[in-house]
């Protein structure tokens, strides 16, 4: 299921389309989220990573937590043939993550009011009165038979992964050598490089190692091969790379090798393993340098390409944005408290425009291009 467009506010932060000057924001299956600081990069992922939460009852219960007060959600997404359209509210004044409004239809039907107090019951064929918690959405309820259509977000919020390249990547996240094994992997805080690797050796050996060392040779990275440690109660993970005489563990890694050898453990896994419907990444190729950055953003790329994934990249590095076309962009320009995005979808003659400059891509964000449009970009060039 792909997310098609978002419409986002809150009493701090809304985002609008550009050109259009819509609120609706619309996505591509691969967006690359550019902008400068502070202008609502990360938050754009923090929302979409949030309603995927909230569907996802699995770790949350559905239940909102006082980070959406006074938010308000509209999104669509599009699963196969079909479009679902989704709005939440909750009130301005609220501490506690009351919920005011909830409201589902699918192909145009309307299968869930909260506000008017009606759920669809497929069995039935008709929409039944209901009444659910205050604090909880109704997408938690769990019946496949009469709600087939929540099952759908549920999905789709449970199989989202999300990465903070700039963090710790699970440098820090050692699960135990004798538990944990047939657990289920929450990529969603993007710390499970162990478990997975673990996981990808047991479902995919011998193919899972030797997948990894060659997209990390692909990055300049020349492993040989990589081992789990059994030595002590916690799981290790060390790699052997050709040049050098000892074994290095992950966590000892170099910063830069180190989140891109995390990040393409979990995404490879998940990938072979079908898992997820949408991956998110902020500040891609943070650490990493210029030629580093291109590659894995380049493998990243080709590995979702033509797939059922969805895939979203944060940046405001210059490199990166050189290496991702710009189909592939949305710009963010801050307005206020509002984050305007310029994209091919609400500014393609803007967009189309720019290859008759003969500049880099880079350029296109960093003269205003995105925003200004050519008539004007020649005048302030003059």
């Amino acid at each position: 299921m792909i997310l098609k467009a978002l419409k986002y506010g809150s009493p701090n932060w809304s985002i609008a389309s550009g050109a259009t000057h819509d609120d609706f924001v619309a996505f591509e299956n691969i967006n690359l989220i550019v902008g400068r600081n502070a202008s609502g990069k990360t938050k754009m992922i923090q929302a979409i990573r949030r309603i995927a939460l909230l569907f996802d009852n699995e770790s949350t219960g559905g239940y909102i937590y006082i980070g959406d007060e006074g938010a308000f959600y509209e999104m669509i997404f599009q699963n196969n043939y079909d479009e679902y359209q989704y709005i939440l509210q909750c009130p301005n004044d609220t501490i506690d993550g009351k919920i005011i409004q909830e409201r589902l239809l699918v192909n145009g039907q309307l299968k869930l009011d909260r506000l008017g107090g009606t759920l669809f019951y497929e069995n039935e064929n008709k929409a039944l009165s209901f009444k659910a918690d205050d604090h909880q959405l109704a997408v938690a309820r769990r019946d496949s038979i009469q709600q087939p259509f929540f099952d759908v977000l549920r999905d789709w919020g449970h199989n989202l992964a999300n990465y903070s390249f700039g963090g710790g990547m699970g440098r820090a996240n050692f699960p135990a050598m004798d538990k944990e094994f047939n657990d289920s992997i929450d990529f969603k805080d993007g710390n499970e490089i162990r478990k997975a690797y673990r996981k990808g050796l047991t479902q995919f050996a011998p193919n899972f190692e030797k997948i990894i060392i060659e997209d990390m040779q692909i990055l300049g990275y020349d492993l040989a091969s990589i081992f789990l440690d059994s030595s002590s109660k916690y799981l290790h993970i060390k790699v052997q790379e050709k040049d050098l005489k000892q074994t290095t563990f992950f966590e000892n890694m170099s910063q830069g090798m180190a989140r891109a050898f995390s990040l393409l453990v979990q995404l490879n896994y998940s990938i072979m393993a079908k898992i997820p419907s949408c991956i998110l990444i902020d500040d891609i190729g943070e650490g990493l340098d210029y030629e580093r950055s291109r590659s894995l953003i380049e493998l990243i790329i080709k590995k979702v390409e033509g797939s059922n994934i969805q895939l979203f990249m944060t940046t405001n590095d210059r490199f990166v944005m050189n290496s991702v076309p710009l189909k592939y962009w949305s710009v963010i320009h801050r307005e206020g408290n509002k984050s305007v995005f310029y994209n091919y979808q609400n500014s393609k003659q803007t967009f189309d425009d720019f290859a008759f400059t003969g500049l880099n891509n880079f350029d296109f964000f960093a003269t205003d291009f995105y925003r200004i449009g050519f008539e004007e970009f020649i005048e302030t060039a003059q």
